[in-house]
């Protein structure tokens, strides 16, 4: 729907005292752009020195969340799992052992917190982050060290969580202005009419053929197919008039499989609803063209269009001249 609320929380972590990074904010600034070419509503913050910061721009996120129908958060930077539970890493506190950790990072639930039981609403989160305990080994110049990565987190009823790499796997952090998996992402996030799960799908083989030791996974309850653009199919509905302006069997056969495939990929497209009356008006089928312009009109009662198209109909094909003074009324 064009009408979709849209809120994004996007934070990027790098300047830790001990193991910083050189992209998390880099990436968190491509990803925030890209979602405001997508229509969100973007709260954006980099380099959360502590824990009461962590909280306050969860808060402000948790607080709006339930007015909006689409939430997209990503967060880059470090994180670790202590006992089965996922932490998020501020950057200026000091974490010498696992209790520093539970005291002073983010558990990562607080979010997943403002989450759960929003079913008839999808959820995006993004963890481009350490999977690795650095209390193995010494911090390095990667989101992820040798260990046993981030414990796994089912995912909400219509979310979808995704990890940046796979458990065991380094999160590279990039040679360039941002890491592969994060340009790769923003990249495919701006491609028309493609599910949400293709975009991660086309992100992966990115990553994959990048070679870098890095298997991004995700995990999904989404209820439906959830696009984050979607086609205006203009090229399609070119080619659909010409095809039936042309006439003849064939092309109107030809013009009738496109103009399905557009309903079967967005059922009640108006415009693709009364293209497949027309057409079905050029095959002098007035009883199914008929059923395709009272199909729009319940779903579009107050669009002038669709009793325009069944207007003309009326007047031309079965000259049933009173019902198109009458939808000709309705239209004006």
């Amino acid at each position: 729907s064009q009408d979709e609320k849209r809120l994004a929380l996007v934070i990027g972590n790098a300047n830790y005292d001990k193991g910083e990074l050189k992209n998390p904010v880099n990436d968190a600034l491509l990803i925030a752009e890209t979602l405001e070419k997508l229509d969100f509503e973007v709260i954006l913050d980099t380099n959360i020195a502590n824990r009461g910061a962590f909280v306050e721009v969860i808060e402000k996120f948790g607080d709006k969340r339930e007015n909006y129908d689409i939430a997209f958060i990503y967060y880059a930077g470090h994180g670790v799992q202590i006992d089965g539970e996922n932490y998020l890493l501020p950057t200026k506190e000091k974490f010498e052992n696992q209790n520093h950790i539970r005291n002073k990072a983010l558990p990562a639930q607080n979010i997943m917190n403002y989450l759960t039981g929003m079913t008839d609403k999808v959820n995006i989160i993004i963890l481009d982050a350490c999977r690795d305990n650095p209390f193995e080994q010494n911090w390095n110049r990667t989101r992820s060290l040798k260990g046993g990565g981030l414990a796994k987190m089912p995912p909400p009823k219509g979310s979808l969580i995704a990890f940046s790499t796979d458990g065991g796997r380094t999160a590279a952090d990039g040679d360039g202005i941002n890491s592969i998996y994060c340009a790769s992402l923003a990249k495919n996030m701006l491609k028309e009419n493609i599910t949400i799960i293709q975009v991660f799908q086309k992100t992966r083989l990115a990553v994959l053929n990048a070679e870098i030791n890095q298997s991004p996974v995700e995990n999904s309850k989404l209820i439906n197919d959830f696009y984050l653009v979607k086609s205006n199919y203009e090229k399609d509905f070119a080619l659909i008039d010409s095809l039936v302006e042309f006439g003849g069997n064939t092309n109107l056969c030809d013009a009738m499989g496109i103009v399905s495939s557009i309903l079967k990929a967005v059922p009640k497209n108006r415009r693709a609803l009364l293209e497949k009356g027309d057409i079905y008006i050029e095959l002098e089928n007035y009883e199914k063209a008929l059923k395709e312009y009272n199909k729009a009109i319940k779903l579009y009662p107050n669009d002038p269009d669709c009793f325009n198209y069944r207007g003309y109909m009326y007047l031309y094909a079965t000259k049933e001249y009173e019902k198109a003074i009458a939808d000709f009324n309705q239209c004006i």
